[in-house]
């Protein structure tokens, strides 16, 4: 991964492909069904449907709370008043502000529905796409994942933080789907756009990192 995010080339290619897949797939969603549900999107609903059960109900929710806007707010305001502020706090926060300048105006620019309200296990309103949980959560407790490994010295914490930031990154986006408010494309286009922010990020610090370095 250094290596990769070293190389500005493969940066921009793999930025490019992630924001290229989100740009297809809303292309797709607004030309071919004009941005209603396609039928993998209603079969993974109803898939979500037919496994519920009270106690995956309430951990499940539990889980998707982890990516809301006031976790993630307090996350990285709490980052950034610690003394570490400009080894986690700092970027973490550009990173999610970036994130957020990009999926919050295709909110409004796409127009799409939630599924049914009868469907929701947690209450949400707004549009539907793409995920603002999924986007936030991956670039967060991705790039948080990332951080972590590169500044935390005690072997143990960062193992244990390490694992609580990969149980986050990757239940978060398939709890939206659980709970009945996001169509499976939402979900997707969010993971596109995280990965592409989360891959210029960490490709912008590592060449901060390698300056500081060599002075």
């Amino acid at each position: 991964m250094k290596k990769i995010t070293q190389n500005p080339l493969y940066v921009g290619l793999i930025a490019l492909m992630s924001f290229g897949l989100a740009a297809m797939l809303s292309y797709i969603l607004v030309s071919a069904y004009n941005m209603g549900p396609t039928p993998i999107d209603l079969a993974v609903l109803e898939f979500m449907v037919s496994i519920r059960n009270d106690f995956l109900n309430l951990v499940v929710a539990a889980i998707t709370h982890c990516g809301d806007t006031i976790t993630i707010v307090s996350l990285c305001a709490i980052l950034v008043i610690l003394p570490t502020r400009k080894k986690y706090g700092f970027p973490l926060t550009l990173a999610a502000l970036t994130g957020l300048a990009i999926y919050k105006p295709m909110k409004h620019i796409f127009l799409r529905a939630r599924p049914d309200v009868m469907y929701h296990i947690v209450e949400q309103g707004g549009y539907s796409f793409p995920s603002g949980h999924t986007t936030s959560s991956i670039i967060v407790y991705g790039l948080l994942l990332y951080l972590i490994r590169k500044h935390c010295k005690n072997e143990t914490l960062k193992n244990i933080l390490s694992g609580v930031c990969v149980f986050l990154a990757c239940l978060i986006p398939p709890s939206r789907l659980y709970v009945g408010v996001h169509w499976a494309t939402d979900v997707l286009c969010g993971v596109f756009i995280a990965f592409g922010v989360v891959t210029l990020v960490i490709a912008i610090l590592e060449r901060i990192y390698k300056k500081n370095e060599s002075l």
